[in-house]
């Protein structure tokens, strides 16, 4: 198979799983409407749908995304001056 395509493949997975965080994230407010929800809901549906289809290792995928959320709710640690 072309190097090109693996690439590719590669590149969308990663899309795919940041378009999933940011969904996910948004999920979490409760101020949602329900529609905003349902449209969250469907991108989340279809973009795991898409990484299963495209990836090997599809629960590796779903572990990425969780930490991926994780990492990004994590509040960011200043350093402090010694």
């Amino acid at each position: 198979m072309p190097k090109l395509a693996t690439v590719s493949a590669q590149k969308r997975a990663t899309q795919w799983r940041r378009e999933i965080v940011l969904a996910r994230i948004k999920l979490a407010d409760e101020g949602l409407s329900y529609n905003a929800r349902a449209e969250l809901w469907q991108v989340v549906d279809c973009r795991e749908w898409c990484l299963k289809m495209l990836v090997d290792d599809f629960p590796e995928e779903l572990e990425r995304i969780d930490r991926e959320i994780e990492d990004e709710l994590r509040p960011i640690k200043r350093r402090q001056p010694a």
